[in-house]
């Protein structure tokens, strides 16, 4: 059975590690690059999007075999969540899990927001909050630890917890 406690804990301990130094249009490309390569050694047909806090995407792919159009929703509902909490929305899944707050509860519209893996905020060093990577293809947790795992190496961090999801 999933501690979703423990859960919250270990995503947020990831989203402190993983900051990044500057966010750019360069940054975005590099990055997007690297999390399709990724994705291409593992054969994923995922989906991938790298947007600004405003929602300007300044990257975005889809590997062959994804489905194109509902991929795209998955991304910008996993964005939105992540946006909209500045947490990602792996947490935000686990957070509802934890307390049954719902996206309606939380006064969002799940049309524009979803509480599944797969959507991951974007910090400087600083702690100021700058973007949104998500991805689409796998099961939702394995989304999440796609992004966590490649931005990670993309960092050079190692060490980061990985959470432990049934």
């Amino acid at each position: 059975m999933n501690n979703y406690t423990e859960i919250m804990s270990i995503i947020d301990r990831q989203e402190h590690m993983l900051r990044i130094d500057r966010f750019t249009s360069d940054f975005a490309l590099e990055f997007g690059c690297m999390l399709v390569e990724r994705a291409k050694e593992r054969g994923a047909a995922l989906g991938f999007s790298i947007r600004k806090i405003n929602g300007a995407v300044l990257f975005q792919h889809m590997m062959e075999g994804a489905n194109t159009v509902n991929t795209q929703n998955w991304l910008r509902r996993k964005a939105g969540m992540a946006g909209a909490w500045e947490h990602s929305s792996l947490y935000m899944w686990a957070r509802e899990q934890a307390t049954g707050q719902t996206v309606q509860y939380n006064g969002l519209d799940p049309n524009e927001c979803v509480q599944r893996g797969g959507g991951f905020p974007l910090f400087l060093r600083s702690g100021e909050f700058v973007g949104i990577v998500s991805a689409s293809g796998l099961a939702h947790h394995e989304d999440h630890q796609f992004i966590v795992d490649t931005l990670a190496d993309y960092l050079g961090v190692e060490g980061v917890p990985v959470p432990e999801i049934e």
